[in-house]
């Protein structure tokens, strides 16, 4: 009786015992990842901090952890306390036009995906849009409440920071014979809003709606967002006298980077949400990046 009783107890502490190594081994790992990732930062050099942090979206998109976001990409929310709780420089913001020429912030092509609406925004009138209720699934909108906003919206709150933040527009347009009335309407409101034109950047994979911006406005930056053949998004570029490329850090290298350099041209890196892709990034050194964690980069290099 006293042996059958002894044996569990035997088998319990064989149990707690591996517990106790699992949890102590985890904390060393961490703990020597925390210095050996300090130590690399310390390598950074001072141009490779100077890059602009950017939040993409705000604070990107929904995610359950590193960090959790419950937030909409483009929601008003998303995108104040991207600079008013996170640090960051400026803020990308997806950029679409109403039917009656609402410049409207939602990142996806329909509303379908994202908010309790249908169809694309260029077929809608702006009313129709605009207050739409945002939906990630029932998990996050526990956390928010939040809806669709114009682009006039933000542009009321960005004169109260102590100073204009940078503010990229990357534009969501799915009909070329629109270009001429998209660029107005954006260069309409910002206008209005006296936004400074060295704080603009305005991204397309197109060069034609990238050309009309230029007429509407000379003076604006004008970059192509890249995918695919490096080379000939190069000659694109070039031939039509954009200022830059933006890209997904993940296909980016020394080499391109290299290659754009010596075109003179501008780069700006879109994404990154773990440290040590955001570290990788960092080390290529572009003008600015479009990150997903915003809180994480300013750590690296502020």
């Amino acid at each position: 009786m006293n042996r059958s009783s002894r044996k569990p107890t035997r088998w319990y502490r064989k149990l707690w015992l591996l517990a106790v190594i699992v949890v102590i081994s985890t904390l060393i790992f961490f703990a020597y990842d925390a210095i050996q990732f300090k130590q690399q930062l310390g390598l950074l050099t001072p141009e490779q901090k100077e890059v602009q942090i950017i939040g993409h979206a705000g604070r990107a998109f929904f995610s359950p952890l590193n960090p959790f976001n419950p937030l909409p990409p483009n929601s008003r929310e998303s995108l104040l306390r991207t600079l008013h709780e996170d640090g960051a420089d400026g803020l990308e913001v997806d950029v679409h036009v109403s039917r009656d020429g609402i410049p409207v912030l939602y990142h996806d092509e329909t509303l379908n995906t994202m908010s309790v609406g249908k169809g694309r925004i260029e077929d809608l009138l702006a009313d129709d849009v605009l207050s739409l209720a945002y939906t990630g699934g029932w998990f996050y909108d526990l956390f928010h409440d939040e809806k669709i906003i114009s682009l006039e919206d933000l542009l009321r709150e960005l004169p109260k920071q102590p100073e204009y933040p940078y503010l990229h527009l990357d534009l969501r347009s799915y009909n070329p014979n629109r270009n001429a009335f998209f660029a107005q309407s954006v260069m309409n409101l910002l206008r209005k809003y006296h936004y400074p034109l060295n704080k603009l950047c305005i991204i397309y994979s197109k060069p034609d709606m990238l050309n009309a911006f230029r007429e509407a406005e000379p003076q604006l930056k004008l970059y192509l967002d890249i995918s695919g053949d490096f080379k000939e998004n190069l000659k694109i570029i070039r031939d039509n006298r954009l200022h830059g490329l933006v890209a997904e850090g993940k296909s980016m290298d020394a080499t391109k980077m290299k290659k754009a350099r010596a075109n003179n041209l501008g780069v700006i890196l879109f994404g990154g949400k773990a440290r040590n892709t955001i570290y990788k990034m960092i080390l290529l050194q572009p003008d600015a990046m479009e990150v997903n964690n915003v809180k994480a980069m300013r750590a690296m290099v502020r």
